[in-house]
């Protein structure tokens, strides 16, 4: 008891260390980068947040993509390796009847959250909102239509939600954004750069597609994980 007290004692000197400088009342925020990205914003998209990270730290958004896609891949290869463990403490313990409740209410919120997950990620770039974030509401959307089913697993809604399939829309949706990324080489342009921007098209058509993409990523990756593991066997 002792050491955890110590220890909550230096993180929170180490936090307001770090924290005083900012909160001080006399210090001005910078806005150097905030004017100049207001008046040089040529990406298209109002929302300054999502201009900065599919726009000028764009580097850093597909490194965050590809530390994304090296964790998932190895959370479902642990759990398909532990799938004969599961199947042994699901056969030594009894299945939990579903309650109505629990299977109206998913059934009825699931479309919804879908739909918003869908508007997160295509008005992300004028809204708060975006792949990530999008990505995250489908995935919950897929959740609450495995705990809406009755028996079977997720059979009834294999062709749409199954694992496998999920699976496939997440290493897809990777290469789709890597040709996102090489799009504008046949033109002259360099990696990353808007190849739209030449074109009639809004420049924020590029960030609405980077958005769309990274959010079926996203969202197929974690919902696979997860279905994995409520699933009575891995297949």
């Amino acid at each position: 008891m002792k050491r955890e007290l110590i220890t909550g004692v230096i993180c929170i000197i180490l936090t307001a260390l770090v924290l005083f400088p900012i909160l001080l009342p006399e210090t001005a925020w910078p806005v150097l980068v905030r004017d100049t990205l207001v008046r040089d914003n040529n990406t298209g998209a109002p929302n300054l947040v999502a201009a900065v990270y599919l726009g000028y730290r764009a580097y850093d958004t597909l490194g965050e993509l590809t530390v994304l896609l090296a964790s998932l891949s190895a959370a479902m290869g642990f759990i398909r390796i532990g799938g004969g463990a599961l199947k042994k403490s699901a056969a030594r313990c009894p299945r939990r009847a579903h309650t109505g409740i629990i299977d109206l209410t998913a059934g009825k919120l699931s479309p919804m959250v879908l739909i918003f997950g869908c508007y997160l990620m295509f008005f992300g770039h004028q809204s708060p909102g975006g792949g990530f974030q999008g990505g995250v509401v489908l995935a919950s959307g897929i959740i609450f239509i495995a705990l809406g089913r009755r028996e079977g697993g997720l059979d009834s809604h294999r062709s749409f939600f199954g694992s496998r399939i999920l699976s496939r829309v997440e290493m897809l949706g990777f290469l789709g954004i890597l040709l996102l990324c090489l799009s504008g080489l046949p033109s002259g342009y360099a990696i990353l750069e808007n190849p739209i921007q030449g074109l009639a098209l809004s420049p924020a058509v590029y960030i609405i597609a980077f958005n769309m993409i990274i959010g079926l990523k996203v969202g197929s990756g974690i919902a696979v994980c997860c279905l994995l593991l409520m699933e009575k066997s891995n297949d």
